[in-house]
């Protein structure tokens, strides 16, 4: 069986087992009740798409967009060639029927980047085994290989906006061979060894590269280079976090590495509640404030309170979309700040603009919101 690279291997760790394994998806979110199935396959060039959008019912045009047909939703993909070596997928939907895409395996010798930016998590079946994807509380990044079959469930009535990179193998083991390693095993999601798939959280930059395309028409002609200049940003900026990660384990070692990846978990599982304070994510770790700050700047390039404020602030521009509150102050509530003007300087610092600016009100009718701890 053709594998992932061993860059790609992961293994799960028992603490994250219990929270990104096998899951039972809600009927709410997911139904298999009148689910429409579609299979397809994937290759660097548009012609796949042919018999997608027969499947489907769905319009294409100038083989690059799907429209998606009224009785399954509304939405599109756009599909793009960026380089005779990687092609990219752009989806956009709301579906208000249950489908499932089943992907075929096929002869071209690919890597498929997915990264999902969805308001809720969409489930991608790999060897039987369901992982949820995407949202602002579960992992937004995978990579497959195209020797391995999977399938996407996304939730309906829920707006799925996801990006596939299409990459040929031989551009990664050019890259591979060029930076020689053992398998970075101490990554902080880890999943079953010989499985043929990565799955981690997506980095911050990316994740605003990614927020980018929300506001683009693929109808415009300055989309396709737009989603070309994306594409790639998000190809480099996933290799340079292995390059680095290389540096990193050269400098630190295994046992540093698995304990600063344990206390920004914390962090990132833990984004509801204030910043825990350095000494106390140092005692987590088994160092002392200053090593633990300098070891956490190498891995991160960032400090942990940064760090923490970041994804607190994309976590917040989240919910500021997700219309499931009345007035700001319930998110700031929430989110456990208790200053406006300070909430306000920090999201504003890293999106130029106001927090009212993407806020969304609740609808009348929507029901009120769970919390899931």
């Amino acid at each position: 069986m053709d594998l992932v690279p061993k860059f790609l291997l992961i293994n799960y760790s028992s603490e994250l087992t219990k929270k990104y394994t096998l899951i039972k998806p809600s009927p709410k979110k997911i139904s298999t009740l009148n689910m429409q199935k579609f299979t397809h396959f994937y290759s660097l060039t548009p012609e796949w798409q042919f018999q997608l959008a027969k499947e489907m019912g769905g319009e294409l045009i100038d083989n690059k967009i799907i429209v998606i047909p009224e009785n399954l939703g509304h939405g599109h993909s756009y599909f793009t060639q960026i380089t005779p070596g990687i092609s990219a997928l752009f989806m956009d939907f709301v579906l208000k029927t249950p489908i499932k895409m089943n992907r075929l395996k096929s002869e071209n010798e690919l890597y498929i980047f997915h990264f999902d930016f969805s308001n809720e998590p969409s489930l991608l079946k790999i060897n039987d085994i369901d992982y949820k994807i995407g949202s602002s509380i579960n992992l937004g990044l995978a990579v497959i290989s195209n020797a391995i079959e999977s399938s996407f469930k996304p939730p309906i009535n829920e707006r799925i906006i996801a990006l596939r990179i299409l990459v040929d193998k031989k551009l990664l083991n050019e890259f591979i061979k060029n930076h020689p390693t053992e398998e970075y095993s101490t990554r902080k999601i880890k999943i079953v060894k010989q499985e043929p798939y990565y799955y981690d959280n997506i980095d911050s930059n990316s994740l605003l590269l990614i927020q980018s395309l929300k506001s683009k028409s693929v109808f415009e002609s300055s989309f396709d280079p737009y989603l070309k200049g994306i594409s790639l940003k998000l190809l480099g900026n996933f290799l340079n976090r292995y390059s680095e990660s290389i540096t990193v384990k050269n400098e630190i070692s295994p046992v540093e590495i698995e304990a600063i990846n344990k206390t920004k978990t914390y962090l990132l599982d833990h984004l509801y509640n204030p910043f825990p304070s350095v000494q106390f994510l140092s005692q987590m770790a088994g160092m002392s404030p200053s090593k633990y700050k300098m070891l956490f700047k190498k891995e991160f390039h960032n400090t942990p309170n940064n760090l923490f404020i970041k994804e607190k602030m994309l976590l917040a521009n989240r919910l500021l979309q997700s219309g499931d509150y009345n007035t700001l102050t319930e998110i700031i509530y929430d989110l456990n700040y208790t200053k406006l003007s300070y909430f306000c300087s920090k999201y504003y610092e890293l999106f130029h603009r106001k927090p009212s600016e993407d806020f969304k009100k609740k609808h009348p009718s929507k029901k009120t919101r769970t919390v899931m701890m």
